[in-house]
């Protein structure tokens, strides 16, 4: 992995030194490619969770590639017809002999999932690179301001460039089981709903449309508001008037953390952590638990 960044230092004090800010800012670019793996091993596929989260892998490393890459199906669109479904590469067809049957197999309102490959059929072989859990770029910035007696500090945090693989979304919209699903699936394909992102639903998933693919995946990009506080410090000299001595300094101060987070990221919080230990499961979110918001409103006394 290479990390290539730079930080740069503003500030400004007047002469009187009433007023004084400083901006702090930092940025990291990250270049990743696996080299080698083990002797005997092609690839390292991780993150399947079989029954109700499809049971398909979501990522792989093997080189050449950057670590842990999100691997699954490229969705291209809903079936609307019957005759679209025959005309497409095979996905889950009737076995010879078998008739039709639309609780069985590919039907209209399934997902079409593109032939990478180009060999007549959707298997396995179609999966392919969707994105890296890896910001192109992570960046921070720093701001503080002391005026009068006042003082003011923010920290913003932020990425760009990375991934998040939605699995709680394969919960909520998979409709592997009907039960504790999201109000999204109210919008699902029906003969006379076609205007729509959500497939049919239909009991047991036999398209696999559920299966990890692009239909899941989201930009992971964000800009937070960390920390941020404002305080006020009563002056040495009122203090000592007020206290007779007693009391040598006094801060009046209200904090607050991740009070604000832009990002286009549908899930509870695009700071997804890891919550297998599985080193290989980098930003799948499984429904972690969000960084908390908090505030305190607080006093420093020194005597």
């Amino acid at each position: 992995m290479q990390n290539n960044g730079f930080e740069f230092l503003l500030g400004y004090h007047d002469k009187s030194g009433d007023l004084r800010w400083d901006v702090t800012a930092n940025a990291t670019f990250i270049d990743n490619e696996v080299k080698a793996l083990a002797p005997g091993l092609a690839n390292l596929p991780a993150g399947a969770d079989a029954g109700d989260y499809g049971g398909w892998d979501v990522t792989n490393t093997e080189p050449g590639h950057s670590i842990q890459y999100f691997w699954g199906f490229i969705v291209d669109g809903i079936f609307q017809s019957k005759a679209e479904v025959d005309a497409s590469p095979a996905q889950v067809n009737p076995a010879a002999g078998q008739a039709y049957n639309p609780t069985l197999h590919t039907s209209p309102g399934d997902l079409k999932f593109r032939d990478l490959n180009k060999d007549g059929k959707i298997d396995a072989n179609d999966r392919t690179k969707l994105g890296s859990y890896l910001p192109k770029v992570s960046y921070g910035f720093n701001i503080s301001l002391d005026y009068k007696g006042f003082d003011f500090g923010a920290f913003f945090q932020g990425v760009q460039g990375n991934s998040i693989y939605n699995d709680t979304r394969v919960i909520t919209e998979g409709m592997i089981r009907f039960f504790n699903a999201g109000t999204q699936v109210l919008n699902a394909w029906t003969p006379t709903n076609t205007n729509t992102n959500i497939p049919r639903a239909i009991t047991g998933d036999p398209n696999g449309n559920a299966r990890t693919s692009t239909r899941f995946l989201e930009d992971g990009s964000y800009l937070r508001l960390k920390t941020v506080s404002l305080g006020y410090n009563i002056s040495s000299a009122k203090l000592q008037s007020w206290t007779k001595g007693t009391v040598s300094s006094l801060r009046i101060y209200v904090s607050g953390q991740n009070l604000l987070t832009f990002t286009n990221y549908s899930g509870y919080d695009p700071e997804v952590g890891n919550r297998t230990g599985n080193s290989l499961t980098n930003s799948i979110d499984w429904a972690i638990y969000p960084q908390p918001k908090a505030v305190q409103v607080g006093i420093q006394v020194n005597f």
